[in-house]
């Protein structure tokens, strides 16, 4: 082998160690440059993820609050509506007792409840009351119960109230009374 063959042997050589080292490094600045790309996106990947969750979750609780406000005044309005509706239904029913009161079954429920009042007496004294709005039907409730009556200074509307005082028992038979115990116990849904 002459000296120009064996430069050109060495320069060969020396070429192609080169090409493959540097090949070598191009591969290995890829990979790197690739595990740092996957890497750079994985992470961004999970923090827009991070990012979408919690951004969901800012959204979804805004909407439920937003749901619980308009549920607040639904129920606030159907309240307001129900109130309403009930104080008209009382009011009716306290026009009907109005009614009621001038009517001659109205005396016939007046002596019922003082009968059964004085019964309950068991011949002990009892105050028997009606309402001053009744006033005139006394001489006919006495003749008919034989009990004696005495005028409330308090206005009931109508009904009886009696007081067994030997016995510290009130008996409310009073048109007032019946009234509030329906309109707390009423349900209008």
């Amino acid at each position: 082998m002459t000296l120009n063959e064996k430069l050109e042997h060495f320069h060969d050589s020396v070429i192609e160690s080169a090409t493959a080292q540097y090949i070598s490094i191009i591969e290995d600045y890829k990979k790197i440059l690739q595990k740092t790309y996957d890497d750079h996106k994985n992470s961004a990947l999970k923090k827009a993820e991070n990012t979408f969750l919690i951004e969901s979750d800012i959204i979804l609780r805004e909407k439920n609050r937003h749901l619980s406000n308009v549920a607040v005044e639904y129920k606030r309005k159907v309240n307001e509506k129900t109130e309403e509706i009930t104080e008209k239904i009382f009011k009716d029913v306290e026009l009907k007792l109005k009614e009621f009161m001038i009517t001659p079954s109205y005396s016939e429920f007046l002596i019922k409840k003082i009968k059964e009042a004085s019964d309950f007496a068991q011949g002990n004294v009892m105050i028997i009351y009606i309402n001053p709005t009744d006033q005139q039907l006394i001489p006919s409730l006495e003749d008919k119960t034989g009990v004696r009556l005495t005028i409330s200074n308090r206005d009931f509307i109508g009904g009886i109230r009696a007081v067994l005082p030997s016995r510290s028992i009130l008996i409310d038979e009073s048109f007032l009374t019946k009234l509030a115990e329906e309109k707390n116990n009423f349900k209008l849904l």
